[in-house]
């Protein structure tokens, strides 16, 4: 299924926000060799979603974004490592906006406020369990903005994804990483996690181009 940008799409998810360390970003988070030595500063996050409508149906995804770095003079973000269950949404995100989208299984099962998700084709290698609280709060990426640069089969992508939802306060109560598939998070704390039940979110058509990183 050929599925072109823009996408609008609606569910629910976590976001867990860090400040990385560099040693970490540079050896744990997947990035290409030219990028490892690159300053990266800001807000990092790790996001868990359930996408319940999107122009090619229901999938879940998990992601990294380390932080920030300059790229042609503009402080960008990117996402370096990310999992799906859609072969779908693999091809398109991939082609709408290069990012570099695996597939995998995934397994989000939710007793009250409390959400054991397992990740891994064949065995689980990421499993968490995150529990919310009952408070809402707005959220919105007016305030936290997301200026994505990626870079795949020799294209470069840039695209600013906008969304908003309702956000509760939330908790790691265990985790478990194998960094062979995905950053070692578990040694890490998050600054703070939210869960985020509905929300909805607008992927644009990328702007294409070729420009350089600046070390």
């Amino acid at each position: 299924m050929e599925a072109p940008a823009p996408w609008s799409l609606t569910g629910r998810g976590f976001i867990l926000m860090y400040r990385f360390p560099q040693a970490f970003i540079r050896e744990c988070c997947f990035l290409p060799d030219e990028w490892k030595t690159m300053k990266w500063s800001g807000l990092g996050y790790v996001m868990i979603v359930d996408y319940q409508d999107s122009p090619v149906g229901p999938y879940s995804e998990l992601l990294i974004i380390p932080g920030k770095t300059r790229l042609d003079g503009t402080k960008l973000s990117t996402i370096s490592k990310i999992y799906v269950d859609s072969a779908e949404s693999m091809v398109n995100g991939r082609r709408n906006w290069g990012i570099p989208k695996e597939l995998t299984d995934f397994e989000w099962t939710v007793e009250s406020r409390k959400h054991t998700i397992k990740v891994g084709s064949f065995r689980p290698w990421f499993e968490i369990v995150l529990e919310h609280g009952s408070i809402p709060i707005p959220i919105d990426t007016r305030l936290l903005p997301i200026h994505l640069y990626q870079n795949t089969d020799s294209r470069n992508y840039r695209v600013s994804p906008t969304g908003k939802g309702t956000g509760r306060f939330s908790m790691i109560k265990s985790i478990e990483v194998d960094p062979l598939y995905f950053p070692g998070i578990d040694e890490l704390e998050p600054l703070v996690a939210f869960y985020i039940d509905p929300f909805q979110m607008t992927f644009p058509i990328a702007q294409t181009d070729t420009f350089h990183a600046n070390k």
